[in-house]
């Protein structure tokens, strides 16, 4: 081994130590709070085709399919990687991400496996597109896994990753889905492509249902396509969460920040941010001082407190905060977005079948993308509206603009625009001024620059 290569290795593993390993030691200490989950990835196996999914995109060039193709290998990955947290006393949050893990044998199987490994008190993510509540076989098995990990004292906690009625038409079934289910001996088979879409509902039944059983949430994602929808949709999510007696503001709503929003649909985003804050004006009985705390205090719709609240790192997403790593070749990425082998940070290293350390391939990037913050971007760090800007997706700015640090021209647009709507919003309900006084100066000051280029206009 060259000596360049055992300095990076020694690189790779004291940046961890320091951070990740140590906050997954002590992740009660505030020290780490940003440093506290571990994001496994199974395989980008799924069975909708999402018109915005990356995946569906350029799924080869992140995850080549050959490295997930052999299921017990998978597995056994999984297996070794949890010996090796018990050994360590490593007890980080636990992010269990797939295409769609929960219509597959393995990925059905690896949550089995982690859930039977995992110390008390774990939290165990799965993101999920509740396409398994059309089979009662899975139904029935996503739920005993659920129910096995509480009487653990486990917590799985499904995030559901539904766009809703109005917005379902986004997220197709492919043509053919068939699984294999060896528990159960049972197969299940479902052909969509001559038949209309099962997501009628009964199934949006089941799915509230279930969430309200577990107490689990939605994250749909505001797309620009059908954007014009989305006042309909959320009025749907609404009319679910009532009957099902879920709170009101338990929707976290996701901005896919791709390229290709057009000006009518940035447009049409504006008017759905408008009745957003104008539909939760009224939800908190138009009371200025209870709006202002509702945003203010983490229990506001997350894309009207972005540009209100403050992060505890430089980006608002995940990425500074997990460890990405892939199940196929235990490989240490940035995200699960940016797992292009340019990007490869390093791999686990193994030796007698137990994880002994690292290699690293390029700790560059992991340093990069740990400690920046994307106020400081090029192009970002003269824009007037950093402050209260939320920022892009450094996987769809290297997708756009070959440069995961350098911002899409139509998603600055949809930002700006975004924060034009709010003023607008905010003053014709007379709460502008009240919302500013909140504000530290530098946002007060973005939103006051955007509010004289508007006076200009």
């Amino acid at each position: 081994m060259s000596g360049f290569q055992e300095e990076n290795d020694a690189l790779l593993e004291s940046i961890l130590q320091r951070t990740f390993y140590a906050g997954w030691k002590e992740p009660e200490n505030p020290k780490y709070m940003n440093f506290n989950s571990l994001e496994i990835i199974m395989n980008y196996k799924c069975n909708l085709g999402c018109a915005y999914c990356y995946i569906n995109r350029w799924g080869e060039e992140l995850y080549p399919s050959e490295l997930y193709a052999d299921e017990e290998k998978l597995l056994s990955n999984l297996q070794m990687i949890l010996r090796w947290l018990k050994k360590n006393n490593y007890r980080p949050e636990i992010e269990y991400f797939s295409g769609e893990a929960l219509v597959q044998e393995v990925g059905l199987k690896g949550l089995e496996v982690l859930v039977d490994s995992a110390p008390e008190g774990t939290v165990i993510l799965v993101p999920t597109n509740y396409t398994f509540i059309l089979s009662d076989v899975l139904t029935e098995r996503v739920d005993r896994i659920i129910t096995t990990a509480k009487s653990k004292g486990v917590r799985v906690s499904l995030s559901a990753s539904t766009d809703g009625k109005y917005c379902e038409i986004n997220r197709p079934f492919k043509s053919t889905i068939t699984s294999q289910c060896e528990n159960e001996k049972r197969r299940w088979e479902w052909k969509y492509n001559d038949t209309p879409d099962p997501r009628d509902n009964t199934y949006y039944d089941r799915v509230f249902a279930f969430a309200k059983k577990w107490g689990f949430g939605f994250h749909p994602m505001v797309y620009s396509n059908n954007v014009e929808r989305w006042k309909d949709n959320f009025l749907w999510f609404q009319e679910m969460y009532k009957k099902y007696d879920i709170p009101w503001s338990n929707l976290y709503l996701l901005e896919v920040r791709n390229a290709e929003w057009t000006d009518q649909q940035i447009k049409d985003y504006m008017d759905f941010i408008k009745f957003l804050v104008r539909w939760t004006w009224e939800m908190t009985g138009r009371n200025p001082s209870d709006y202002i705390d509702f945003v203010f205090k983490g229990k506001g719709f997350n894309i009207l407190t972005g540009p209100l609240t403050t992060i505890g790192r430089g980006m608002g997403c995940s990425l500074q905060s997990a460890v990405y790593l892939r199940l196929g070749d235990l490989a240490l990425v940035p995200c699960h977005r940016q797992s292009y082998k340019q990007f490869i940070i390093g791999w686990l290293k193994v030796e007698n079948g137990e994880i002994v350390g690292v290699k690293s391939h390029n700790p560059e990037i992991l340093v990069a993308e740990m400690s920046c913050t994307f106020r400081n971007f090029p192009y970002c760090e003269a824009c007037p509206i950093k402050h209260i800007c939320s920022g892009g997706c450094l996987g769809s700015q290297f997708e756009a603009t070959g440069d995961p640090f350098t911002p899409i021209p139509k998603v600055c647009k949809l930002m700006h625009n975004k924060i034009r709507a709010l003023i607008e919003v905010y003053k014709e309900l007379g709460i502008y001024k009240s919302l500013l006084q909140r504000l530290p100066i530098g946002k007060r000051e973005a939103f006051e620059y955007m509010e004289k280029v508007m006076e200009v206009k």
